[in-house]
């Protein structure tokens, strides 16, 4: 088993660099046969240019960085965990800079079942950092993963993470990783959505309730939200769920915008733009 950990943060000594390397040498005693730190900071990655081309002629994408070379090393990880800062209550651009790139990461990753992956945030203050965990296990789920554990861990300066006393949930969280399986989920009642650990929820009506994330429902009970094993294990990110959203819409939209190409045209030039 190879456990693989990525380090979002540009800073070397940081926070999520030490916990990055923490969580390897966890890995490692856990018995897992090899481990590895890789940082985000050393992959030239650009910003996606929206042309399809990944998508409908089924080619590499066209922008020459280095995605591929980072989703061969993600590929080869058995174990994947996640480590970025909070920035502005959520993720570093680069990190939303390699999300955004989802389209040639499905198209090039193996279809074949993948190992699991987790996700630690590292945040100054606990009111600062709402949107960190949704959005990096986002990433998690595009990369294909199932998610095993998430927290967040707080300091601020260099190395201040070490003195918080959550920083034993560290290797906590690399066992869970370790010896999670991919399976089917069971019903159960939580505080967070058991397929992204989001804990911010849309209100559907009265007491019902969705993840924004994977569009699980559920339902508002006195010991938290009820959500249903069938509903888990159908959630937007399935493989059947993408390939139906790829299909139905995303592979339509040229020819749908190419019947639509003369009236937008001609609205152009009523609107004088």
């Amino acid at each position: 088993m190879h456990f693989l950990a990525i380090v979002a943060s540009e800073r070397r000594n940081g926070n999520s660099d030490l916990i990055g390397r923490l969580s390897v040498r966890y890995a490692l005693k856990s018995g897992v046969d090899s481990g590895e730190v890789a940082y985000l900071k050393n992959f030239r990655l650009e910003q996606c240019r929206g042309c399809l081309k990944c998508l409908e002629k089924k080619q590499k994408c066209c922008i020459d960085d280095d995605l591929y070379r980072l989703l061969d090393i993600i590929q080869e990880a058995d174990r994947l965990l996640v480590i970025a800062p909070v920035y502005v209550l959520g993720i570093p651009g680069k990190l939303k800079m390699l999300l955004d790139r989802y389209l040639a990461i499905a198209g090039y990753l193996s279809a074949q079942s993948v190992g699991p992956g987790a996700s630690i945030g590292v945040a100054a203050l606990p009111d600062w950092h709402q949107f960190q965990i949704p959005l990096t296990n986002l990433v998690l789920l595009a990369l294909g993963r199932r998610i095993a554990d998430s927290i967040v861990l707080y300091g601020a300066g260099p190395g201040e993470v070490l003195l918080n006393g959550s920083i034993t949930e560290l290797s906590v969280l690399v066992d869970n990783l370790i010896n999670c399986q991919n399976g089917k989920y069971d019903s159960t009642v939580a505080q967070r959505c058991p397929v992204d650990y989001n804990c911010l929820f849309e209100r559907i009506e009265g007491d019902r309730f969705r993840c924004p994330v994977c569009l699980t429902p559920a339902r508002l009970t006195d010991n938290g939200y009820y959500f249903d094993a069938d509903d888990l294990n159908c959630h937007r990110w399935t493989g059947q769920k993408l390939q139906e959203h790829f299909e139905n819409w995303v592979l339509k939209t040229k020819p749908r915008f190419k019947s639509m190409l003369k009236d937008i045209i001609k609205k152009k030039r009523e609107m004088g733009i």
